[in-house]
Order: structure tokens, then C-alpha cells, then sequence
């Protein structure tokens, strides 16, 4: 699919232009170059992405020099210059960063990330590099593997220290530099510690009983700890982290097509578990190549994991021969809307005009990332003829059951549920991000979803942050669904008053079920004060309907009733508790995770809410007065569902909707604090049943 790599060319292009401003020279070495602020940590990582991108186009034979504004002399000489400030800037150089006259990069946990990013750019340029470039690459490279063969500690662990993108990166880093320099003295201690790290990367429990070989060893004798659960679930940053499963692939696939580039067979261990790590990711991706974050996000929207999405679908379809041209296509127009809305070339400007006004780093390191990943898809797919003859994982036997689609997944650790139908995407995680949060919306409009503490209602108080406690939790899966319940405590945190910094204000009750009907979700919430307290706002549901560039900042919203269709794909029905409501905020609210407070008003995504039961005034609320009580039902499609609220004992909340199949489902939860029965099924606190 060849116009599909030059579409993808086109726009790294294009790009080239808006970098000028961003690419400085030190002022005591005319000859080098770095992009961003050329500081240790980020920023070198920032400049190698860089050059990486400027290398690949340098490289590539059907340049558009009048779409990029640059001759390919000078792209390769200025990626020649970014190399030399990388290398003259590390440890083993004779040069420093920006930061000042002595400091200089690596030898940490994560110095090799953006040397492995780099280098499939690197490897474009080789052929132009002096015996001098060579020599500072191997050095830099000795050093790094040196450091972690001697002075890094292998770990693991499925919660905390939880590092399976870094021991991927690790490992692969060793192997890269025991394949490149074999006559290295430590070469095959290379290969050993990166066999280490590799085998305890994507690692799960049951590997401690592994007695599959890898170098004549069982797998148990390599393992350290799981850093994902029997899941396949990933609690990296504290939650349910859909990126990082990705992150960590994407690191795979960077030393996959190395090896692919030196002609050789990448190590076994590299492949540990990547086709049913591949097949939980394949289960999060749209239709339209956006993931499906299952829990949630802490950083920008669209941004860093999903753009390494991209090496990963190369992957897929090169180790394991699944074509992702579709995803790809999908991923390349949702870049080409945002690139054709900022009018700059630029990858982000508009929506993150915030990072180029007061965090340059933070800006150039997302264009950055943006434009690597892009250019892997420039190099690997022209190299590789496209993928049209799949390389596969050599030694490695995947699992044949993962060609198998997941349509129904659980992780107990983080409560997380998730049913995928051809008409519905519906999840609904407790540990998440910004958490709890619920999602139900069509497999093709990805612009329809928003995950912080979406469909969870919102209670704030006085103070800048409303941190929540849970309290309990709990799950059931049922053939084409589930419904989990549990039981939080919201607080408000940052206040005014002199020696009150936080406080406790409601108790929340939750329900949520997925129907097994294909389309419909069906949530009941209770929420009642814990005390005496003074609450600012009031969203009961908060259903999060993204409405920015993605979308041209439009959205029809049709009300008939107590229901609300939205694009005539998504339909909401408050069944109980109040009037559905729209509020809009007139700025973007979505921005990083624990940085609102002092940036409220210039997030990088606006959203539409969808409210049932809004105040935006603040109140009191005696204690033990309800916040919220209320019943909805959400459904993918035009189509509102018959529903009625359910005659129960005090201390239960009921509902009876019609599925989309023409089945009546009851849907019935425990709010109260002693065990209850319905229909003569047990009810506990905080849980809910679906009944048929």
C-alpha cells in the first residue's frame, strides 16, 4: 500500500518548515545543532527523535525538497549536526548540554529510550556518518551497556516498581549494542543482561513456573516478577495503562526491524508473550487506529502512547502477519485534520498553544514524537516492500490462540470490565486515571470518547481538587457483558480558609452494566453528604462528548423528551432523577492530569457534558442530604430503549430496559449499608445485578 507510506511522507514534510524556529545552535559549537532546549533528560530525548525524523527524509529517495523547503543535503547535514551534539553531549563525549558547562547525558534508567528511537533514523544516515560519527556512536553505546550491564538492577513487579517499557528498552539497547560491535570485549555479557531484561519485560506471574527455553534456560530461572498481570492488564503511573502496553510493544518493534536492517534473527526473548500483549492492544484500537484507553489518560489527548501505536501495527503486520493498513489510514487522516487546523505545519500548535507559550520542551517533545513515529512509517514500510512478506519472530512460536479477537476482558486488580461488539465499545474501570470511569460509544467515532471520570458524575467543593477514595468494588462478567458496582468517597482538597486544607463531602454508590444486547449501557448512582458541607458543583452522569477540531467543533444534538442523541450515534436516556442537560464550557478543560488548577482555562481538548441533574450553584447540603439519584441508559445509535423505574424495598435502586434485541434486562443495585435480596438474589452493600 504503497501510497500509504507516501501520504505518511507527505505530512513529516510538511512538517520540516514549522521546525526552524525550534533548532538552535550552542553557542560554543557552531558545528552542532539540537532541536527544542537541548537540556539533559527530555530534551536530549527531544533531539534525537529529531534528527531521527530529519535523517529518514534525508534518506528518502521521493523527497518533495519544495514541500519541506529544505535540499536533502542540507536535512542530512542537519541531522549529522543534532547526531554530533548527542553524542559530544554524553558521558562519554567531550561536549555538555544546555543546562550547563559540566552537564552531560546518560547512564540513567531511561537515557537509552531516545537512543532507541533515534536509531532506525541513524541507520538511514549510516552510510554518511565519518569514521569519527562512528566512532563516538560506539562509544556512546559501550558506555550505556556498560553502565547497565554493571550498575542497573533487573526488576519487575505488576504494581510497583512496575518498568516494562524500561526493561524492554534495557534489554534492547544490549542486544543492539552487542550486535552492532560483536568484537566488544563484553558483547556476550551483553546479550545475557539483555536476555535478563527482555524476559522480565512484557513478564507474567505464571512465567515463574515457565518451563519454556530461552538459551538453554527455563523461563523461570530468567524471571525476576511479573510487571503485567495474567490480564495482560498494566498498572503503569498507579492505573489501568492501555499507552504503556503500547509503549512497550512499540520498543520491541524498534530492535525487531534493527535486526531486520543487520540481516539477522532477532533473540527469542524479545518476543516473550508480544502476540497476546498484541491481542489485548488489537481489542483497544478503534476502527479509525485511535485507541480505545480503557483507562484513561494523565497527559494530552491523542498524543506520545498513540502516536507509538504507529511502529507497533508495523509490527503486527511484520512479525505476526496482520495487515493494519486500515488502522494506519484512520490514524493518518485524524493527523492530517489537526495539521490542516493549525495552518502552521506544526503537529499540536493549537491545541497545545499553552506548551508553546510556557513549556517549549514539553511542545518540541510531543512534535517530536509525533514526527519519529512518522518517519518510522517512511523507512520500515520502503525498506520492508510494505510488509507483502511478513519476517515473523524466528525461534519464537506465538501462541495461535491470540489470532483469536478478545470480545470480553477483566482485570481484577483494577476492576476493569470491557465488552467489544461490532456496534459497541463499553468498559468500565475502577482504578483508572481519573477515575472510576465508564465508556459506551460506536467502534467507528472515536471522536465520541472522553475518559476522565466519564458517566461517573462530578461533586466538587471549596477547594481546587476533589480527590475520591475507594472504598469497594465489584465485578461480574456474563456472556456478552457485566456489571461491576462499588462505592467511593469524594473529598475537596487546596482550600481557603486557614487550617482546613481538605475535606470529606459525599458518599458515592455506582452501578454499571453492559447489556448484553450489543448497544446498551445502563448506569444507577446515589450520592448523598457526609457531613454538613458547602458543594460548588453538581454533575450528575457526566457523559464527556469531545467537541474540537477532530470533529470541526461541531456537534447535533437532538432532544426529544428524556432522551438525547448525539451525531445519531449515541443516544442517552435519563430514566430517573432529573432532565438531561448540556453544558459547555467556553474554554478547552481537558488538559494534564493534576496541572487545572493553574491552567483551567487552556487545556488541550474541549468537551461538551451531558449532564442529568446540574448545578452549577454553589449550596449546602445537610448531612445525609442526596446529592444525586438518578437512572440512565446509553446507547450506541439513534435508537432510545423502553425503560421504567422498578418498585423495591428502601435501600434499592431498580431499572427495566429493553435491549436493542428486544430483551427486558433489570438492572439492580445495593445502595444502602446492610445486605438486601431482589427476586431472592443476594444483594450486598455497593453491588448490582442484571437480571433476565
Amino acid at each position: 500500500m504503497n501510497n500509504l507510506r507516501i501520504d505518511y511522507l507527505r505530512l513529516l514534510e510538511g512538517w520540516v518548515p514549522s521546525t526552524h524556529a525550534w533548532v538552535q545552535t550552542p553557542r560554543d559549537r557552531p558545528d552542532l545543532l539540537y532541536y527544542g532546549d537541548g537540556t539533559n533528560g527530555w530534551g536530549m530525548q527531544t533531539t534525537q527523535k529529531a534528527l531521527g525524523a530529519f535523517a529518514a527524509l534525508a534518506a528518502e529517495p521521493e523527497l518533495d525538497t519544495q514541500r519541506c523547503g529544505l535540499p536533502r543535503d542540507e536535512l542530512l547535514q542537519r541531522s549529522l549536526a543534532m547526531l554530533r551534539y548527542s553524542l559530544a553531549s554524553h558521558l562519554s563525549g567531550d561536549f555538555h548540554t544546555t543546562d550547563s558547562d559540566t552537564t552531560r547525558w546518560g547512564h540513567t534508567w531511561i537515557s537509552a529510550l531516545g537512543v532507541e528511537r533515534m536509531m532506525a533514523g541513524v541507520e538511514a544516515i549510516w552510510n554518511h556518518m565519518t569514521p569519527e560519527d562512528h566512532a563516538q556512536l560506539r562509544a556512546m553505546l559501550l558506555s550505556e551497556s556498560d553502565w547497565l550491564l554493571k550498575e542497573y538492577q533487573v526488576r519487575a513487579d505488576p504494581i510497583s516498581p512496575n518498568l516494562p517499557e524500561s526493561n524492554m528498552w534495557n534489554g534492547a539497547i544490549l542486544w543492539r549494542t552487542a550486535l552492532l560491535y560483536p568484537d566488544a570485549p563484553d558483547a556476550a555479557a551483553y546479550r545475557e543482561k539483555g536476555t535478563h531484561l527482555l524476559l522480565n519485560a512484557t513478564s507474567i506471574p505464571s512465567d515463574k513456573e515457565s518451563t519454556r527455553l530461552f538459551d538453554g534456560r527455563p523461563l523461570s530461572e530468567w524471571h525476576v516478577g511479573a510487571n503485567f498481570f495474567e490480564s495482560y492488564g498494566c498498572n503503569h503511573h498507579g492505573y489501568l495503562n492501555v499507552g504503556y502496553m503500547v509503549i512497550t510493544l512499540s520498543n520491541l518493534a524498534m530492535l525487531h526491524f534493527t535486526c531486520r536492517w543487520l540481516g539477522v534473527q532477532a533473540p527469542a526473548a524479545l518476543y516473550l508473550h508480544m502476540e497476546k500483549l498484541w491481542q489485548l492492544v488489537r481489542m483497544c484500537i478503534f476502527d479509525d487506529g485511535r485507541l480505545f484507553r480503557i483507562g484513561g489518560d494523565t497527559r494530552v489527548r491523542y498524543c506520545y502512547c498513540q502516536d507509538y501505536l504507529l511502529p507497533v501495527l508495523m509490527l503486527a503486520a511484520d512479525a505476526l502477519g496482520e495487515s493494519c493498513d486500515t488502522l494506519e489510514r484512520g490514524w493518518l487522516q485524524q493527523l492530517q485534520t489537526e495539521v490542516k487546523a493549525n495552518d502552521d505545519g506544526t503537529f499540536l500548535s493549537t491545541r497545545c498553544e499553552l506548551f508553546v507559550e510556557r513549556s517549549p520542551l514539553y511542545f518540541t517533545r510531543l512534535e517530536s514524537d509525533r514526527a519519529m513515529t512518522i518517519a518510522y512509517e517512511v523507512l520500515w514500510r520502503q525498506r520492508h516492500n510494505d510488509f507483502a512478506t511478513p519476517h515473523g519472530t524466528g525461534d519464537y512460536q506465538p501462541d495461535p490462540a491470540s489470532r483469536e479477537p478478545l470480545t470480553l476482558w477483566h482485570d481484577e486488580y483494577h476492576g476493569s470490565c470491557y465488552v467489544r461488539d461490532p456496534g459497541r465499545f463499553a468498559s468500565f474501570t475502577w482504578r483508572a486515571s481519573e477515575w472510576p470511569q465508564g465508556m459506551c460509544v460506536p467502534p467507528t467515532d472515536s471522536s465520541l470518547a472522553e475518559w476522565r471520570t466519564n458517566m461517573t458524575s462530578n461533586i466538587e467543593g471549596d477547594g481546587f481538587y476533589h480527590p475520591r477514595t475507594l472504598i469497594t468494588h465489584h465485578e461480574t462478567l456474563f456472556e456478552g457483558g457485566f456489571v461491576t458496582a462499588g462505592r467511593f468517597l469524594n473529598a475537596t482538597a487546596g482550600m481557603l480558609a486557614e487550617q482546613i486544607d481538605r475535606e470529606d463531602t459525599a458518599i458515592s454508590t455506582l452501578a454499571f452494566a453492559a447489556l448484553p444486547d450489543g448497544a446498551t449501557v445502563v448506569t444507577l448512582q446515589f450520592a448523598q453528604a457526609v457531613k454538613r458541607c458547602h458543594l460548588s458543583r453538581v454533575q450528575g452522569l457526566k457523559l464527556n462528548v469531545p467537541n474540537d477540531i477532530f470533529n470541526n467543533g461541531t456537534r447535533n444534538y437532538s432532544k426529544t423528551g428524556a432522551q438525547l442523541t448525539i451525531n445519531n450515534r449515541l443516544t442517552v436516556s435519563a430514566i430517573y432523577g432529573g432532565e438531561i442537560q448540556i453544558y459547555r464550557p467556553p474554554y478547552r478543560q481537558i488538559g494534564l492530569r493534576g496541572h487545572e488548577p493553574w491552567y483551567p482555562e487552556r487545556g488541550m481538548l474541549h468537551c461538551d457534558e451531558i449532564c442529568i441533574g446540574l448545578g452549577l450553584e454553589p449550596r449546602w447540603y445537610d448531612k445525609d442530604e442526596t446529592v444525586l439519584d438518578f437512572g440512565a441508559a446509553v446507547v450506541t445509535g439513534n435508537k432510545a430503549p423502553a425503560a421504567e423505574v422498578l418498585a423495591l424495598e428502601a435501600g434499592l435502586r431498580g431499572v427495566r430496559v429493553t435491549g436493542q434485541d428486544g430483551r427486558d434486562y433489570r438492572v439492580v443495585v445495593n445502595i444502602g449499608d446492610t445486605e438486601l435480596t431482589c427476586e431472592d438474589h443476594p444483594l450486598p452493600p455497593a453491588t448490582a445485578r442484571v437480571l433476565w
